[in-house]
Formats: C-alpha cells, sequence, structure tokens
C-alpha cells in the first residue's frame, strides 16, 4: 500500500517572522531553526507584513557591512516560499483581535489569513497562543508549533 503522502500534494503551511530572520543573517530559538530543514517537504507561505517586521529587526541590529547577507536572504524567501495576500476579511479580523488586547498586529494578521485560507500557522509565540486560547479563539488545526510540525510530518 503507497504513503497517503506520496499520493497527495505537499501539506502546506504559513510561517510567522521567526522563520524569515535565519534567512536574513538573525539567529533565533533553536526550536524554530530545527524545523527550517523540513521545510522542503511542504509549501511554505509568508505575508509582506512578515519581512516587513524582519526589516524592523534588521534596522536596530544588523551593521550596515552585512546589508548584502539580508539582500541574498530576501531574494532567496522570495524565490523558495510563496507569497500569501491576506482578505479584507482577515485584515478586519486581525483589527479585532488587536482590540481585544493582543498588541501585535502583525501576529494577528498571521492567525487570521491561516484561519482564512485553512493554512495552518507555524510559530513559537506561546503568548499568542495562549491569548487566542483564553480569548475563544480555534488554535487546533489552524496554529502548530515546531514540536507539532515535527509530528504532523511523520503522520
Amino acid at each position: 500500500m503507497k504513503n497517503k503522502r506520496s499520493t497527495q500534494a505537499k501539506p502546506s503551511i504559513i510561517i510567522d517572522t521567526t522563520f524569515l530572520l535565519p534567512a536574513l543573517g538573525i539567529s533565533v530559538e533553536e526550536e524554530a531553526e530545527e524545523v527550517i530543514p523540513l521545510f522542503r517537504k511542504l509549501n511554505v507561505y509568508y505575508l509582506e507584513v512578515g519581512l516587513l517586521e524582519a526589516m524592523w529587526k534588521i534596522i536596530k541590529i544588523i551593521p550596515i557591512d552585512k546589508l548584502e547577507r539580508v539582500r541574498l536572504g530576501l531574494e532567496a524567501i522570495r524565490r523558495t516560499y510563496s507569497l500569501l495576500s491576506p482578505s479584507a476579511k482577515a485584515l478586519v479580523e486581525a483589527l479585532l483581535i488587536y482590540r481585544k488586547g493582543h498588541r501585535d498586529y502583525i501576529d494577528a494578521l498571521h492567525y487570521t489569513v491561516a484561519k482564512d485560507t485553512g493554512i495552518p500557522l507555524l510559530t513559537i509565540d506561546y503568548e499568542f497562543i495562549e491569548f487566542l486560547v483564553e480569548h475563544g479563539y480555534e488554535t487546533r488545526g489552524v496554529v502548530l508549533i515546531p514540536k507539532e510540525l515535527k509530528k504532523w510530518l511523520k503522520d
């Protein structure tokens, strides 16, 4: 009997900004770095606001003589991953999450795009996940953490 995955298209995920940073020369938590090699088994999507958020970090910490690395990383991200544009519905729903008290609109937008598209969001932002749960937002099947991604790819 054939493996179910071998007859189906690759699974898809949306990645938050954390998973873009290593390509731009910025170290991140080990649990995030460990799953990036698994991306070759996936269709990976990112939001343009994730790149914008990454650039705000770069402005603060990357010296001018390292900007070529950033340029190469940006090109690699755009060549390797697929851009996903938020719907009007996702943009507005993210605003509602922000107004409920989560003060990172980009996190909220990643979540609402995942919910809207049915493509799970990969994140290591446990505080955000806790906020979603506490406020009655669905996370099962919508939000993945690295440990769950590893298990998901093994099944």
